[in-house]
């Protein structure tokens, strides 16, 4: 979509969800983007910090072999980000934005927690504070953690049939050691 300059059909105003979120997006003061890097199959994350005129990668598993290739995937989403600004009209300029990886993150102890990290970073960069290791004493319980905010958030459309469906699936004697 960057190289051919056309905007893909997903991107019209009248037919896409965009139109609902278009207009806050001036108001947006940071942007988070999750990023996939298939080589390992790893998440991690770029946030475009408006206020402050600054791009950061959060990565929680840097590797010299791919550092250069998540930088540039990082470069690349953040032109489309600005080709899109500029289709809607909205006075966001990134280009002028510095890219760097931020500081002093916890690094994950094995090959699978990417995913929780990067979700963990949304919840504590939100409000401009630094992921602390202690944050991640224990994935296991961040997974149940972050797995029961989705399911019970207000927004959840789909939560009153979750319950059920784990109540109708799991036993008592399951039900409480899942619940501790």
């Amino acid at each position: 979509m960057i190289l051919c300059r056309t905007p893909h059909p997903f991107f019209d105003r009248k037919t896409s969800i965009v139109s609902k979120y278009i207009s806050e997006l001036d108001d947006c003061e940071k942007l988070f983007i999750l990023m996939h890097d298939e080589c390992p199959g790893h998440w991690y994350m770029c946030v475009i910090d408006f206020k402050n005129s600054h791009i950061q990668i959060l990565d929680s598993l840097r590797s010299k072999n791919r550092d250069k290739f998540r930088f540039q995937s990082v470069k690349t989403v953040v032109e489309f980000c600005q080709m899109f600004f500029k289709l809607y009209d909205i006075g966001k300029d990134v280009f002028q934005f510095s890219i760097d990886w931020a500081p002093s993150i916890p690094t994950q102890e094995n090959g699978w927690d990417c995913g929780v990290h990067a979700i963990k970073h949304m919840q504590t960069f939100n409000n401009g504070d630094s992921m602390m290791v202690s944050d991640l004493c224990n994935s296991v319980k961040l997974r149940r953690e972050i797995a029961s905010d989705l399911v019970l958030h207000e927004g959840n459309r789909e939560k009153q049939t979750i319950i059920a469906i784990v109540c109708i699936k799991t036993s008592t004697r399951a039900m409480k050691k899942l619940l501790l």
